[in-house]
Order: structure tokens, then C-alpha cells, then sequence
């Protein structure tokens, strides 16, 4: 197979926060990363007396968590400021991530959190040197997340 000619830098990634479902904020202006853990296939394996290979079994998929970092604000319209509005409602708030490795345009792909809950809402660390802008994490867990292709530009 010849060398791939299609690889894709995160420089035009488009990412999304919302607390409903319905209506989402473009947070690709205040956030530098997304990193994404977990969503393994639990499974499990046992041997026989007969054959010296296990038997392998395929059990369910775990969660997923979606770890975003951005440049802490205190502009409610920024990712931080919502993701923290979320986990620091009693019982947990809940919150979506979206994002297009591509950008936010017809045709590309984009991948869609189902129903998550914050469950790490990290404040700025900071130092007195440098001018470095502060940075924050937020980390969502949900049960899934959906691959689609956009219809439609967000």
C-alpha cells in the first residue's frame, strides 16, 4: 500500500459544548486540545483441558471520558465557564461535546458525546513569571459517542 496522502492536523477542529442537546456553543476559540480515553470492549477469557489457546468472549463497551483543555476565561459564552456552571450544580449538570477533526463543514466527519456528567472541573494553575495565558481541564464521562457526517455546517 503507497504512503497515505490524507492526513489530517488539528489545526481546523471545531468543538462544541451543550447542556441540553439543542442548543451548542462553539468553544474551538477558548480550547487547544481534546483527548479522548477509555471506550474499550470489556472481555473475558477461559481455558479447557483440550487445546492450548484461551477462549475468548466479547462483553460490553465501556464508558468513554473526553478530556478538554482550554485558555481559562470568565466569559460565559467559554468552555471552562460552562463545564464548570455543569459540575458544580448539585447531582451534576448535564454536558455534551461535539467536535470536527475537520472542521464544522457539510460532509465532514464529526464525533458527538451522548449524555455526559463533568466529573473533573480543574481551575487554572498559575505561576508569577511568565505571561503564558492560564490554561484549565475538563473532563466529561458518558456512556458513548456517535460518529456521523455533518449535514449541515455548525
Amino acid at each position: 500500500m503507497a504512503q497515505t496522502t490524507g492526513a489530517i492536523s488539528g489545526v481546523s477542529l471545531k468543538i462544541m459544548v451543550s447542556n441540553n442537546n439543542a442548543l451548542w456553543t462553539d468553544i474551538s476559540g477558548s480550547s487547544n486540545s481534546v483527548n479522548v480515553s477509555g471506550f474499550n470492549r470489556q472481555s473475558g477469557e477461559t481455558y479447557t483441558f483440550d487445546g492450548d489457546h484461551a477462549i475468548v468472549g466479547r462483553g460490553k463497551r465501556e464508558p468513554v471520558e473526553v478530556e478538554v483543555n482550554c485558555v481559562y476565561t470568565e466569559q460565559a459564552w467559554d468552555g471552562f465557564v460552562i463545564a464548570w456552571t455543569a459540575f458544580d450544580t448539585d447531582d451534576g449538570g448535564d454536558l455534551w461535546v461535539r467536535w470536527a477533526p475537520k472542521g464544522g463543514v457539510t460532509g465532514n466527519y464529526a464525533y458527538t458525546s451522548t449524555t455526559g456528567v463533568v466529573i473533573s472541573c480543574l481551575p487554572p494553575n498559575a505561576e508569577a513569571a511568565p505571561g503564558d495565558p492560564l490554561a484549565a481541564t475538563f473532563t466529561v464521562k458518558c456512556a458513548s459517542i456517535d460518529k456521523s457526517i455533518l449535514a449541515a455546517a455548525w
